[in-house]
Protein backbone atom coordinates (compact mmCIF):
# COMPACT_ATOMS: atom_id res chain seq x y z
CA UNK A 1 0.00 0.00 0.00
CA UNK A 2 1.41 3.64 -0.96
CA UNK A 3 1.64 5.88 2.18
CA UNK A 4 -0.41 9.18 2.20
CA UNK A 5 0.80 11.86 0.34
CA UNK A 6 3.47 14.56 2.35
CA UNK A 7 5.10 17.43 2.13
CA UNK A 8 8.63 16.49 0.84
CA UNK A 9 11.57 18.22 1.42
CA UNK A 10 12.70 21.74 0.59
CA UNK A 11 14.02 22.49 3.63
CA UNK A 12 16.75 25.45 2.43
CA UNK A 13 13.51 26.86 0.71
CA UNK A 14 11.32 25.88 3.47
CA UNK A 15 13.84 27.73 6.12
CA UNK A 16 14.74 30.87 4.27
CA UNK A 17 10.72 30.99 4.13
CA UNK A 18 9.98 30.57 8.17
CA UNK A 19 13.16 33.33 8.60
CA UNK A 20 11.32 35.83 6.97
CA UNK A 21 8.06 35.18 8.38
CA UNK A 22 9.32 34.82 12.37
CA UNK A 23 11.54 38.05 11.79
CA UNK A 24 8.04 40.18 12.92
CA UNK A 25 9.61 42.88 10.33
CA UNK A 26 7.28 43.99 6.79
CA UNK A 27 8.59 41.20 3.68
CA UNK A 28 8.27 41.47 0.06
CA UNK A 29 9.02 38.33 -1.60
CA UNK A 30 8.89 35.99 -4.42
CA UNK A 31 8.72 32.77 -4.86
CA UNK A 32 9.20 31.72 -8.48
CA UNK A 33 9.03 28.11 -9.89
CA UNK A 34 6.95 26.08 -13.02
CA UNK A 35 4.14 25.14 -13.34
CA UNK A 36 2.67 21.94 -10.36
CA UNK A 37 6.80 23.08 -9.15
CA UNK A 38 5.31 23.01 -5.59
CA UNK A 39 4.95 26.83 -4.53
CA UNK A 40 1.50 26.57 -2.86
CA UNK A 41 2.43 23.80 -1.31
CA UNK A 42 5.69 25.22 0.23
CA UNK A 43 3.58 28.02 1.29
CA UNK A 44 0.96 25.41 3.19
CA UNK A 45 3.37 24.02 4.59
CA UNK A 46 5.31 27.15 6.42
CA UNK A 47 1.66 28.41 7.42
CA UNK A 48 1.24 24.98 8.84
CA UNK A 49 4.57 25.29 10.78
CA UNK A 50 4.14 28.76 12.18
CA UNK A 51 0.69 28.20 13.24
CA UNK A 52 2.10 25.17 15.36
CA UNK A 53 5.33 26.85 16.85
CA UNK A 54 4.30 30.88 17.28
CA UNK A 55 0.83 30.60 18.43
CA UNK A 56 -0.12 34.87 17.87
CA UNK A 57 1.34 34.58 14.55
CA UNK A 58 -0.58 36.68 11.88
CA UNK A 59 -3.01 35.28 9.71
CA UNK A 60 -2.82 34.68 5.92
CA UNK A 61 -4.55 35.38 2.61
CA UNK A 62 -4.10 33.42 0.06
CA UNK A 63 -5.81 34.67 -3.21
CA UNK A 64 -5.04 33.51 -7.16
CA UNK A 65 -5.07 36.21 -9.14
CA UNK A 66 -7.93 35.62 -12.16
CA UNK A 67 -6.14 36.01 -15.82
CA UNK A 68 -9.76 38.30 -16.96
CA UNK A 69 -10.62 41.43 -15.43
CA UNK A 70 -9.88 44.08 -12.75
CA UNK A 71 -13.58 43.65 -11.59
CA UNK A 72 -13.54 39.61 -11.33
CA UNK A 73 -10.32 40.17 -9.85
CA UNK A 74 -11.76 42.53 -7.42
CA UNK A 75 -14.45 39.97 -6.71
CA UNK A 76 -12.33 36.58 -6.32
CA UNK A 77 -10.30 39.24 -3.69
CA UNK A 78 -13.45 39.48 -2.07
CA UNK A 79 -14.43 36.10 -1.60
CA UNK A 80 -11.34 35.66 -0.44
CA UNK A 81 -11.61 37.76 2.81
CA UNK A 82 -14.86 36.53 3.24
CA UNK A 83 -13.88 32.69 3.49
CA UNK A 84 -11.05 34.12 5.97
CA UNK A 85 -12.77 36.48 8.20
CA UNK A 86 -10.54 39.31 7.38
CA UNK A 87 -13.21 41.29 5.45
CA UNK A 88 -13.31 44.07 8.40
CA UNK A 89 -9.53 44.52 8.50
CA UNK A 90 -9.67 45.13 4.80
CA UNK A 91 -12.79 46.84 4.52
CA UNK A 92 -14.36 44.33 1.84
CA UNK A 93 -17.04 46.89 0.75
CA UNK A 94 -14.38 49.64 -0.59
CA UNK A 95 -12.54 46.88 -2.53
CA UNK A 96 -13.40 47.59 -6.52
CA UNK A 97 -11.36 47.40 -9.31
CA UNK A 98 -7.29 47.20 -9.09
CA UNK A 99 -7.12 50.03 -6.91
CA UNK A 100 -9.46 49.09 -4.58
CA UNK A 101 -7.23 45.64 -3.90
CA UNK A 102 -4.04 47.32 -3.42
CA UNK A 103 -5.42 49.61 -0.93
CA UNK A 104 -6.64 46.50 0.50
CA UNK A 105 -3.46 44.75 0.32
CA UNK A 106 -1.62 47.42 1.90
CA UNK A 107 -4.08 47.63 5.20
CA UNK A 108 -3.93 43.89 5.39
CA UNK A 109 -0.14 43.60 6.04
CA UNK A 110 -0.47 46.44 8.00
CA UNK A 111 -2.63 44.76 10.43
CA UNK A 112 0.08 41.81 10.49
CA UNK A 113 -1.74 39.60 7.79
CA UNK A 114 0.88 38.28 4.98
CA UNK A 115 -0.72 38.06 1.64
CA UNK A 116 0.14 35.89 -0.77
CA UNK A 117 -0.72 36.88 -4.40
CA UNK A 118 -0.56 33.70 -6.87
CA UNK A 119 -0.24 33.80 -10.99
CA UNK A 120 1.20 37.27 -10.59
CA UNK A 121 2.82 36.75 -14.27
CA UNK A 122 -0.61 37.55 -15.28
CA UNK A 123 -0.56 40.91 -14.22
CA UNK A 124 1.92 41.98 -16.96
CA UNK A 125 -0.48 41.70 -19.89
CA UNK A 126 -3.80 42.91 -20.47
CA UNK A 127 -6.33 44.67 -18.61
CA UNK A 128 -4.56 43.87 -14.98
CA UNK A 129 -1.14 45.77 -16.33
CA UNK A 130 -2.13 48.49 -14.15
CA UNK A 131 -1.74 46.17 -10.67
CA UNK A 132 2.42 46.11 -10.54
CA UNK A 133 2.20 49.94 -10.29
CA UNK A 134 -0.55 50.52 -7.78
CA UNK A 135 1.28 47.19 -5.69
CA UNK A 136 4.67 49.66 -5.98
CA UNK A 137 2.95 52.52 -3.71
CA UNK A 138 1.88 49.97 -0.93
CA UNK A 139 5.49 48.53 -0.78
CA UNK A 140 7.06 51.36 -0.57
CA UNK A 141 4.83 53.16 1.91
CA UNK A 142 5.13 49.74 3.80
CA UNK A 143 8.98 49.33 3.54
CA UNK A 144 11.41 49.01 6.57
CA UNK A 145 8.15 48.52 8.87
CA UNK A 146 8.14 46.56 12.26
CA UNK A 147 5.35 44.44 13.80
CA UNK A 148 3.68 44.38 10.29
CA UNK A 149 2.86 41.39 8.27
CA UNK A 150 4.01 40.77 4.29
CA UNK A 151 3.60 40.37 0.71
CA UNK A 152 4.34 37.33 -1.08
CA UNK A 153 4.28 37.16 -5.34
CA UNK A 154 4.20 33.61 -6.02
CA UNK A 155 4.47 32.71 -10.31
CA UNK A 156 4.66 30.18 -12.63
CA UNK A 157 5.56 31.68 -16.03
CA UNK A 158 9.62 32.37 -15.76
CA UNK A 159 9.53 34.97 -18.54
CA UNK A 160 6.59 37.07 -17.46
CA UNK A 161 7.84 36.95 -13.79
CA UNK A 162 11.51 37.78 -14.68
CA UNK A 163 9.81 40.83 -16.85
CA UNK A 164 7.87 42.10 -14.00
CA UNK A 165 10.44 41.98 -11.32
CA UNK A 166 14.33 41.61 -12.79
CA UNK A 167 13.18 44.77 -15.66
CA UNK A 168 15.11 47.51 -14.45
CA UNK A 169 11.75 49.59 -15.90
CA UNK A 170 9.04 47.65 -14.40
CA UNK A 171 7.62 49.23 -11.23
CA UNK A 172 8.39 46.62 -8.94
CA UNK A 173 12.43 46.03 -9.24
CA UNK A 174 14.66 46.44 -6.64
CA UNK A 175 11.72 46.01 -4.48
CA UNK A 176 12.34 42.99 -3.17
CA UNK A 177 13.73 41.53 0.30
CA UNK A 178 13.74 37.93 -0.80
CA UNK A 179 13.34 35.49 -3.50
CA UNK A 180 12.77 31.86 -3.86
CA UNK A 181 13.29 29.45 -6.96
CA UNK A 182 11.67 26.48 -6.71
CA UNK A 183 13.60 23.62 -8.86
CA UNK A 184 12.14 19.99 -9.63
CA UNK A 185 12.98 17.61 -7.55
CA UNK A 186 16.64 15.84 -7.68
CA UNK A 187 16.69 12.14 -7.74
CA UNK A 188 17.60 12.06 -3.78
CA UNK A 189 13.44 13.02 -3.54
CA UNK A 190 12.62 11.21 -6.54
CA UNK A 191 13.64 7.79 -5.47
CA UNK A 192 12.16 8.38 -1.77
CA UNK A 193 8.81 8.96 -3.40
CA UNK A 194 8.96 6.09 -5.76
CA UNK A 195 9.38 4.16 -2.79
CA UNK A 196 6.84 5.43 -0.43
CA UNK A 197 4.25 5.50 -3.67
CA UNK A 198 4.22 2.61 -5.15
CA UNK A 199 7.57 2.49 -7.50
CA UNK A 200 10.07 1.18 -5.41
CA UNK A 201 11.04 -1.02 -8.20
CA UNK A 202 13.67 0.32 -9.97
CA UNK A 203 12.17 -0.11 -13.63
CA UNK A 204 8.72 1.58 -12.31
CA UNK A 205 11.24 4.22 -10.99
CA UNK A 206 12.67 4.67 -14.15
CA UNK A 207 9.72 4.73 -16.39
CA UNK A 208 8.45 7.45 -14.13
CA UNK A 209 11.26 9.80 -13.71
CA UNK A 210 11.37 9.49 -17.81
CA UNK A 211 8.02 10.27 -18.16
CA UNK A 212 7.35 12.52 -15.25
CA UNK A 213 11.17 14.15 -14.36
CA UNK A 214 11.27 15.98 -11.30
CA UNK A 215 7.93 17.65 -10.94
CA UNK A 216 5.71 16.94 -7.37
CA UNK A 217 2.23 17.53 -8.93
CA UNK A 218 2.64 14.77 -11.53
CA UNK A 219 3.91 12.32 -9.12
CA UNK A 220 1.55 12.95 -6.69
CA UNK A 221 -1.05 12.29 -9.46
CA UNK A 222 0.26 9.06 -9.53
CA UNK A 223 0.78 8.31 -5.84
CA UNK A 224 -3.41 9.42 -6.60
CA UNK A 225 -3.81 6.40 -8.91
CA UNK A 226 -5.30 3.27 -7.58
CA UNK A 227 -4.43 -0.10 -8.70
CA UNK A 228 -0.92 0.06 -9.81
CA UNK A 229 0.87 -1.68 -7.17
CA UNK A 230 -0.97 -4.84 -8.03
CA UNK A 231 0.46 -5.05 -11.74
CA UNK A 232 2.98 -7.71 -11.71
CA UNK A 233 4.97 -7.68 -14.89
CA UNK A 234 6.37 -3.76 -16.02
CA UNK A 235 4.85 -4.20 -19.16
CA UNK A 236 1.56 -4.66 -18.22
CA UNK A 237 2.09 -1.56 -15.22
CA UNK A 238 3.87 0.50 -17.56
CA UNK A 239 1.17 0.60 -20.01
CA UNK A 240 -1.81 0.77 -17.72
CA UNK A 241 0.29 3.97 -15.98
CA UNK A 242 0.32 5.61 -19.33
CA UNK A 243 -3.24 4.91 -19.61
CA UNK A 244 -4.47 6.17 -16.50
CA UNK A 245 -2.33 9.15 -16.49
CA UNK A 246 -2.46 10.40 -20.41
CA UNK A 247 -4.79 8.36 -22.26
CA UNK A 248 -7.54 8.45 -21.05
CA UNK A 249 -10.83 11.08 -21.41
CA UNK A 250 -10.34 11.49 -17.24
CA UNK A 251 -6.39 11.39 -17.10
CA UNK A 252 -5.19 13.80 -14.98
CA UNK A 253 -2.39 14.69 -17.14
CA UNK A 254 -4.06 14.59 -20.29
CA UNK A 255 -3.81 18.01 -21.46
CA UNK A 256 -0.69 19.12 -18.94
CA UNK A 257 1.77 19.05 -21.70
CA UNK A 258 -0.44 21.42 -24.09
CA UNK A 259 -1.22 23.85 -21.35
CA UNK A 260 2.19 23.66 -19.95
CA UNK A 261 3.75 24.81 -23.67
CA UNK A 262 0.97 27.35 -24.04
CA UNK A 263 1.57 28.90 -21.08
CA UNK A 264 5.24 29.26 -21.54
CA UNK A 265 5.77 29.37 -25.68
CA UNK A 266 4.56 31.28 -27.86
CA UNK A 267 4.89 31.13 -32.22
CA UNK A 268 8.04 30.60 -32.72
CA UNK A 269 9.43 28.96 -29.25
CA UNK A 270 7.20 26.31 -29.75
CA UNK A 271 8.03 25.40 -33.12
CA UNK A 272 11.39 25.62 -32.43
CA UNK A 273 11.25 23.09 -29.49
CA UNK A 274 8.98 20.93 -30.96
CA UNK A 275 11.60 20.73 -33.86
CA UNK A 276 14.27 19.51 -31.37
CA UNK A 277 12.33 17.17 -29.49
CA UNK A 278 11.62 15.31 -32.87
CA UNK A 279 15.45 15.74 -34.49
CA UNK A 280 16.82 14.70 -31.58
CA UNK A 281 20.32 16.51 -30.83
CA UNK A 282 19.72 18.93 -33.57
CA UNK A 283 22.78 21.38 -34.98
CA UNK A 284 21.60 25.09 -35.97
CA UNK A 285 21.69 23.63 -39.35
CA UNK A 286 19.44 20.79 -38.76
CA UNK A 287 16.93 23.25 -37.40
CA UNK A 288 17.07 25.85 -40.69
CA UNK A 289 16.64 22.64 -42.74
CA UNK A 290 13.37 22.20 -41.12
CA UNK A 291 12.11 25.25 -39.96
CA UNK A 292 13.57 27.55 -43.15
CA UNK A 293 11.40 30.98 -42.79
CA UNK A 294 12.47 31.27 -39.20
CA UNK A 295 14.97 33.29 -37.74
CA UNK A 296 16.36 30.91 -35.22
CA UNK A 297 18.99 32.79 -33.37
CA UNK A 298 15.90 34.99 -30.78
CA UNK A 299 14.64 31.89 -30.43
CA UNK A 300 16.86 29.17 -29.44
CA UNK A 301 18.48 31.94 -27.11
CA UNK A 302 15.23 32.34 -24.98
CA UNK A 303 14.36 28.23 -24.94
CA UNK A 304 18.22 27.41 -23.90
CA UNK A 305 19.02 31.05 -21.45
CA UNK A 306 15.47 32.38 -20.27
CA UNK A 307 13.27 29.17 -20.42
CA UNK A 308 16.18 26.51 -19.83
CA UNK A 309 13.98 24.06 -21.85
CA UNK A 310 16.65 23.58 -24.45
CA UNK A 311 20.12 22.53 -23.32
CA UNK A 312 23.37 24.08 -25.77
CA UNK A 313 25.76 21.34 -26.05
CA UNK A 314 29.28 22.13 -27.36
CA UNK A 315 31.44 18.93 -28.67
CA UNK A 316 33.74 17.45 -26.41
CA UNK A 317 36.47 17.01 -28.45
CA UNK A 318 36.72 20.38 -30.41
CA UNK A 319 38.63 20.91 -33.45
CA UNK A 320 40.43 24.07 -34.34
CA UNK A 321 38.28 26.76 -35.75
CA UNK A 322 35.32 24.44 -35.23
CA UNK A 323 32.48 24.34 -32.38
CA UNK A 324 29.24 23.05 -33.83
CA UNK A 325 27.23 23.21 -31.46
CA UNK A 326 23.94 21.05 -30.53
CA UNK A 327 20.53 21.55 -29.20
CA UNK A 328 18.71 19.06 -27.52
CA UNK A 329 15.58 19.58 -25.31
CA UNK A 330 16.33 19.70 -21.44
CA UNK A 331 12.86 19.44 -19.78
CA UNK A 332 12.20 15.48 -18.81
CA UNK A 333 8.07 15.96 -18.70
CA UNK A 334 8.22 17.85 -22.76
CA UNK A 335 10.48 15.82 -24.21
CA UNK A 336 8.75 13.06 -23.01
CA UNK A 337 5.17 14.39 -24.14
CA UNK A 338 6.65 15.77 -27.30
CA UNK A 339 8.76 12.33 -28.12
CA UNK A 340 6.26 9.57 -26.85
CA UNK A 341 2.69 10.72 -24.73
CA UNK A 342 1.69 13.79 -27.88
CA UNK A 343 2.19 10.95 -30.68
CA UNK A 344 0.28 8.26 -28.45
CA UNK A 345 -2.81 10.56 -27.86
CA UNK A 346 -2.97 11.17 -31.37
CA UNK A 347 -2.97 8.04 -32.26
CA UNK A 348 -5.58 7.02 -29.77
CA UNK A 349 -8.28 9.09 -31.55
CA UNK A 350 -8.43 6.45 -35.05
CA UNK A 351 -6.74 3.43 -33.13
CA UNK A 352 -7.48 1.12 -30.84
CA UNK A 353 -6.27 1.94 -27.48
CA UNK A 354 -4.36 -1.31 -26.94
CA UNK A 355 -1.84 -1.17 -30.24
CA UNK A 356 -1.45 2.39 -29.16
CA UNK A 357 0.24 1.38 -25.72
CA UNK A 358 2.25 -0.90 -27.60
CA UNK A 359 3.79 1.45 -29.69
CA UNK A 360 4.21 4.48 -26.39
CA UNK A 361 6.11 1.36 -25.16
CA UNK A 362 8.74 0.99 -27.62
CA UNK A 363 9.47 4.47 -27.84
CA UNK A 364 9.63 5.54 -24.11
CA UNK A 365 12.39 2.26 -23.89
CA UNK A 366 14.27 4.02 -26.10
CA UNK A 367 13.97 7.44 -23.86
CA UNK A 368 14.55 5.70 -20.30
CA UNK A 369 17.83 5.07 -21.32
CA UNK A 370 18.85 8.45 -22.53
CA UNK A 371 16.86 9.02 -18.91
CA UNK A 372 18.67 7.25 -16.94
CA UNK A 373 21.79 8.68 -17.95
CA UNK A 374 20.70 11.88 -16.56
CA UNK A 375 19.75 10.12 -13.70
CA UNK A 376 23.18 9.12 -12.93
CA UNK A 377 24.80 12.14 -13.46
CA UNK A 378 22.27 13.99 -11.18
CA UNK A 379 22.38 11.14 -8.55
CA UNK A 380 26.38 11.41 -8.67
CA UNK A 381 26.29 14.95 -8.41
CA UNK A 382 24.36 15.16 -5.55
CA UNK A 383 25.79 12.75 -3.93
CA UNK A 384 28.96 14.64 -3.89
CA UNK A 385 26.65 17.67 -2.62
CA UNK A 386 25.76 16.19 0.69
CA UNK A 387 29.80 14.75 1.25
CA UNK A 388 28.79 10.81 0.04
CA UNK A 389 30.18 8.84 -2.03
CA UNK A 390 32.99 10.34 -4.60
CA UNK A 391 33.31 13.94 -4.70
CA UNK A 392 33.25 15.96 -7.88
CA UNK A 393 34.85 18.68 -8.54
CA UNK A 394 34.11 18.73 -12.56
CA UNK A 395 32.43 16.83 -15.06
CA UNK A 396 33.07 16.45 -18.89
CA UNK A 397 29.98 18.37 -20.40
CA UNK A 398 28.95 18.24 -24.27
CA UNK A 399 28.10 15.98 -26.70
CA UNK A 400 30.62 12.96 -27.94
CA UNK A 401 32.01 13.92 -31.20
CA UNK A 402 34.68 11.73 -33.11
CA UNK A 403 38.20 13.01 -31.90
CA UNK A 404 40.99 13.92 -34.63
CA UNK A 405 43.67 12.34 -32.92
CA UNK A 406 41.16 8.89 -33.76
CA UNK A 407 39.52 6.74 -36.45
CA UNK A 408 37.17 5.34 -33.77
CA UNK A 409 33.80 7.02 -32.59
CA UNK A 410 34.00 7.71 -28.59
CA UNK A 411 31.19 7.93 -26.21
CA UNK A 412 31.02 7.95 -22.56
CA UNK A 413 27.79 8.37 -20.47
CA UNK A 414 29.92 9.39 -17.19
CA UNK A 415 33.66 11.15 -16.59
CA UNK A 416 34.03 12.98 -13.02
CA UNK A 417 36.66 13.68 -11.68
CA UNK A 418 38.45 15.49 -8.68
CA UNK A 419 41.14 17.57 -9.33
CA UNK A 420 42.17 17.83 -5.37
CA UNK A 421 42.49 13.91 -4.59
CA UNK A 422 43.45 13.16 -8.60
CA UNK A 423 40.87 10.56 -9.42
CA UNK A 424 38.80 10.60 -12.34
CA UNK A 425 35.51 8.36 -12.10
CA UNK A 426 34.04 6.55 -15.77
CA UNK A 427 30.58 5.50 -15.68
CA UNK A 428 28.86 3.10 -18.42
CA UNK A 429 25.36 3.51 -18.19
CA UNK A 430 22.94 0.62 -19.42
CA UNK A 431 18.81 0.35 -19.07
CA UNK A 432 19.25 -4.02 -18.20
CA UNK A 433 22.43 -5.02 -16.22
CA UNK A 434 22.76 -7.90 -19.18
CA UNK A 435 24.04 -5.35 -21.48
CA UNK A 436 27.41 -4.75 -19.42
CA UNK A 437 28.58 -8.04 -21.39
CA UNK A 438 32.08 -8.55 -21.82
CA UNK A 439 32.48 -6.72 -25.23
CA UNK A 440 30.52 -3.64 -24.11
CA UNK A 441 32.83 -3.66 -20.86
CA UNK A 442 35.82 -3.94 -23.65
CA UNK A 443 34.64 -1.76 -25.72
CA UNK A 444 34.22 1.20 -22.23
CA UNK A 445 38.02 0.47 -22.01
CA UNK A 446 38.86 1.56 -25.30
CA UNK A 447 36.68 4.39 -25.11
CA UNK A 448 38.22 5.55 -22.36
CA UNK A 449 41.44 5.30 -23.37
CA UNK A 450 41.14 7.17 -26.26
CA UNK A 451 39.88 9.81 -24.25
CA UNK A 452 42.49 10.16 -22.41
CA UNK A 453 45.09 9.97 -25.10
CA UNK A 454 43.23 13.30 -26.38
CA UNK A 455 41.38 15.25 -24.14
CA UNK A 456 42.00 13.66 -21.17
CA UNK A 457 45.67 14.03 -20.84
CA UNK A 458 45.24 15.96 -18.09
CA UNK A 459 44.45 12.56 -15.84
CA UNK A 460 47.42 10.88 -16.58
CA UNK A 461 48.70 9.26 -13.39
CA UNK A 462 45.45 9.89 -11.37
CA UNK A 463 43.81 7.33 -9.91
CA UNK A 464 40.90 6.00 -12.23
CA UNK A 465 37.22 4.21 -11.11
CA UNK A 466 35.76 2.27 -13.64
CA UNK A 467 31.77 2.27 -12.72
CA UNK A 468 29.05 0.05 -14.37
CA UNK A 469 25.36 1.31 -13.98
CA UNK A 470 22.06 0.06 -14.03
CA UNK A 471 18.63 0.46 -12.64
CA UNK A 472 18.71 -3.05 -10.83
CA UNK A 473 21.93 -5.41 -11.02
CA UNK A 474 20.89 -9.06 -10.32
CA UNK A 475 22.66 -10.33 -7.54
CA UNK A 476 24.33 -13.40 -8.88
CA UNK A 477 25.57 -10.75 -12.25
CA UNK A 478 26.65 -8.20 -9.42
CA UNK A 479 28.86 -10.48 -7.86
CA UNK A 480 30.98 -11.77 -10.71
CA UNK A 481 31.53 -8.26 -12.19
CA UNK A 482 32.32 -7.22 -8.78
CA UNK A 483 34.66 -10.33 -8.72
CA UNK A 484 36.00 -9.16 -12.14
CA UNK A 485 37.16 -5.59 -10.57
CA UNK A 486 34.43 -3.46 -11.41
CA UNK A 487 32.04 -1.25 -9.51
CA UNK A 488 28.31 -1.45 -9.80
CA UNK A 489 25.91 0.88 -8.91
CA UNK A 490 21.96 1.16 -9.22
CA UNK A 491 18.95 2.38 -7.99
CA UNK A 492 18.62 0.77 -4.92
CA UNK A 493 22.29 1.70 -4.23
CA UNK A 494 21.85 5.34 -4.55
CA UNK A 495 18.58 5.44 -2.65
CA UNK A 496 20.38 4.32 0.12
CA UNK A 497 23.56 6.46 -0.29
CA UNK A 498 20.93 9.60 -0.92
CA UNK A 499 18.74 8.69 2.28
CA UNK A 500 18.52 11.72 4.95
CA UNK A 501 19.85 10.66 8.27
CA UNK A 502 17.49 9.20 10.69
CA UNK A 503 15.08 8.74 7.92
CA UNK A 504 13.27 5.02 7.14
CA UNK A 505 12.82 3.79 3.95
CA UNK A 506 9.15 4.86 3.95
CA UNK A 507 6.81 7.77 4.80
CA UNK A 508 7.79 11.20 4.36
CA UNK A 509 8.51 13.67 6.84
CA UNK A 510 7.08 17.18 7.12
CA UNK A 511 10.46 18.33 8.72
CA UNK A 512 12.01 16.91 5.82
CA UNK A 513 16.08 17.37 5.67
CA UNK A 514 16.27 17.42 1.77
CA UNK A 515 15.30 19.68 -0.95
CA UNK A 516 12.29 18.95 -3.19
CA UNK A 517 8.42 20.05 -2.27
CA UNK A 518 4.55 19.09 -1.91
CA UNK A 519 2.96 19.62 -4.96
Amino acid sequence: MSAEWGFYGRSEELGALLERMRSRRWFFGTIRGRRRIGKTALIQQAIEILRADVPDAGPWLVVEIPDSSPADFAAVFRAGLRETGLDSLAGARAVAGLAGVAEAVGRLCEAGVTVVLDEFQVCRRGPLSGFPSLVKMQVDRLEGRAAVGGLILLGSVQTEMEALLENRQAPLYGRSTFGITLEPWGPSDVLEVAACHGAEDPARTLTLWTLLGGVPKYWRDVAATRGLDGIERWEEWAQEACRRLFLRGDSPLAEEGRSLLGSELRRGNLAVLRAVARHGPSTHADLKGALPDLSLGPYLHNLTYDLRLVERQQPVFARSGQRRARYVVSDPFLLAWLRVIQPARGAARVQPTARVVEGLLSRLETLEGLAFERLVRSACEEMSRMGRGFAVTDRVRGYWNRPQSSKASVELDLVVWNSETCAVRFGSCKRRDARHDRKSRSRFREHVEIFLESTGRRFAGWRRDYVLYSPRFAPGRRARLEADGWKCRDLSDFRRALRAPGRGSRGPSPMSPKIAGGG
